[in-house]
């Protein structure tokens, strides 16, 4: 049975992977582990669909909400091996459409249930993000509505985690493909952050929700995301996604959990709706389509 992480002493007997759950750190054995050198990124950065890489200018403030983020005028692969000096971000979504790093991510979310006193089966949705950083490079505050682990490989970064309150409107939370995730930063809202520093083998779970920016440190950062839902986020996400929908036409919707049974409903839409969609998203050509010309103007989200 493989084992990568390490939690730290303080660290209960068993995870309590939950919504308003509290963030924490633990340890991990992946640093330096070849998949996650620069070569290797260049290559995933030119191998993976288009619609797979995102990447801008890095030189930003914690609040971006609402303005446009400025482009590189680089290619992604050129991103990566000028990225000591070219002052960007990077972030390869999709990274378990390659077979090493599908079976890393298994390995992974399987060992957090684990760590969790659950059945593999009860993380689904599994994700892989790779993330490359310029020193001094800034990951706007944002949030990401699964279960999340950032896993430090190369590099140090600073992150700050705040709580799922530290939002400002409803919209903060909801989610639609034509919508970025970055979000309003308010001063008032610093007493409530937790500040993590992450260095090549650190490892910080970012619960539900909770909002977090990051501030890269002096030298090039690489790092891991594995994200994953349990059966409440999965369906307070999709909630969220309808959420939007409704208010795009003019109706005001409270946040997921107020009302159990519209969200009971709204769960049974998505869910009909999805199943029509799901052709489109398989298709590249159509997901290529789709961003193009119905999502055109969408924010870049990281």
């Amino acid at each position: 049975m493989t084992q990568h992480f390490t939690l730290p002493s303080s660290a209960p007997a068993a995870l309590d992977m939950h919504i308003g759950m509290e963030p924490f750190k633990l340890r991990h054995d992946l640093a330096g582990d070849p998949l996650f050198s620069l070569e290797a990124m260049a290559t995933l950065a030119t191998d993976l669909p288009a619609d797979k890489v995102d990447y801008n200018r890095a030189n930003l403030p914690v609040d971006v909400a609402g303005a446009p983020i400025p482009g590189n005028g680089l290619t992604p692969a050129q991103t990566v091996h000028d990225i000591e000096t070219c002052g960007s971000w990077m972030v390869l979504k999709g990274m378990e459409l390659v077979p090493a790093y599908a079976a890393l991510l298994d390995e992974l979310v399987d060992e957090l249930a684990r760590l969790s006193g659950l059945s593999p089966k009860a993380f689904s949705h599994r994700v892989a993000l790779g993330f490359v950083t310029s020193p001094g490079g800034v990951t706007p505050y944002h949030l990401d509505s699964e279960h999340n682990f950032l896993l430090q490989m190369r590099g140090h970064k600073t992150m700050t985690i705040l709580p799922h309150t530290a939002t400002t409107t409803p919209q903060d939370i909801e989610i639609s493909p034509s919508k970025s995730r970055y979000i309003e930063y308010r001063a008032a809202f610093a007493p409530l952050a937790k500040t993590f520093e992450l260095t090549a083998g650190d490892a910080v779970c970012v619960p539900f929700n909770d909002p977090h920016y990051v501030q890269n440190g002096n030298e090039v950062s690489v790092s891991m995301g594995i994200t994953f839902h349990d059966m409440e986020t999965w369906q307070r996400r999709k909630v969220a996604t309808v959420n939007h929908t409704l208010r795009r036409i003019g109706l005001a919707q409270p946040r997921p959990g107020t009302r159990p049974t519209a969200d009971k409903a709204k769960v049974a839409a998505y869910d009909a709706v999805n199943a029509l969609m799901d052709p489109i998203r398989r298709n590249e050509k159509a997901r290529q389509f789709v961003k193009r010309h119905l999502l055109r103007g969408a924010a870049v989200t990281s």
